[in-house]
């Protein structure tokens, strides 16, 4: 059964068979023995697929872009110390550098990595805040020199 009659992938495709369909097109396509017409149907639903495919990546650029909004901290960590919120944070990018993660895990990943980097940059804004503030109280006139 000819690949160009088959119908287009369903809209809700992930990335990950999006990018596998694409693929067998992409080497039925480059096989020498596919005639000319099929090879134009065959190109058109390359180009389809390579247009979601541009979707969804444009989709989860937004969705990693809005994650800064959603990084508020607070939540289940608010009260951990920073060392424990800076290990989270290590573990979450450690498993991002893995090659075979979908999409979807990537931004879901990416958006904890985001709120878990506010948190730990929030512990330490409040840790300086409280040393200038102590240092203030210790020295008066230093409050001219903050």
């Amino acid at each position: 059964m000819s690949e160009a009659g088959d119908p287009a992938p369903p809209p809700e495709a992930t990335f990950e068979s999006l990018e596998a369909q694409l693929e067998q097109v992409s080497r039925r396509l480059e096989d020498a023995s596919v005639p000319l017409e099929e090879r134009l149907q065959l190109h058109a639903r390359a180009a389809s697929m390579h247009g979601r495919l541009e979707a969804i990546v444009e989709a989860a650029r937004k969705a990693t872009a809005e994650t800064g909004k959603d990084a508020a901290p607070e939540g289940e960590d608010a009260a951990e110390p920073y060392e424990k919120v800076r290990d989270r944070l290590a573990a979450v990018v450690n498993a991002l550098e893995a090659d075979d993660l979908p999409l979807a895990r990537v931004i879901e990943l990416h958006r904890e990595a985001q709120r878990l980097a506010a948190r730990c940059e929030a512990i330490l804004d409040g840790a300086q805040e409280a040393v200038a503030a102590a240092a203030r109280e210790t020295d008066p006139d230093s409050d001219a020199a903050a």
